[in-house]
């Protein structure tokens, strides 16, 4: 996934600021795709060079409101009836693949950890503020994103309840 195509579908779904898609990429909310500032507003503007978005309106002390063209529409749906690169790339499990090879106290450090972050996502995912009303297809987003952390969390619980266990 690209953050280009996050913001290309967040626009087609709904005109928004950059200050909106801030919001939506906040590293401290977004579970799915964080991204700094500049990020989402060198993507905006790429997306307006290229024909994808257009400023749809102009608000106070100069902020834009950006949609999607026609042609940002078309490459949307290109992008998502292309195949789907499912190679996963995602440290805390490649970390689980060599946990046999920590000792003991870092095996349960590491499990800790990653049980504390899963369970801080869980959270995050089910606070009604993270539901979406105005786009339910990031609701199937929010759903998936928070079965998989369910299921990283069974998972950091196992290994903590069997290490304690000890």
């Amino acid at each position: 996934m690209s953050l280009r195509h996050a913001i290309l579908g967040i626009i087609a779904q709904k005109p928004s600021t950059g200050f909106d898609l801030l919001r939506e990429f906040d590293a401290g909310q977004s579970v799915i795709w964080p991204a700094p500032q500049n990020e989402v507003y060198r993507v905006l503007r790429q997306l307006k060079e290229e024909g994808l978005a257009e400023i749809v309106a102009r608000g106070a002390r100069g902020s834009r409101t950006y949609g999607a063209t026609p042609a940002g529409r078309a490459a949307l749906a290109q992008w998502l009836a292309a195949p789907s690169d499912y190679t996963l790339r995602y440290e805390p499990v490649l970390k689980a693949c060599f946990l046999d090879q920590a000792s003991p106290h870092a095996r349960l450090e590491r499990a800790r950890q990653d049980l504390a972050f899963f369970e801080s996502q869980i959270a995050l995912l089910s606070r009604p503020a993270a539901r979406s009303p105005d786009a339910p297809d990031r609701e199937n987003a929010r759903t998936m994103a928070l079965g998989l952390y369910t299921a990283l969390a069974s998972w950091a619980r196992t290994i903590v309840e069997a290490d304690e266990g000890r």
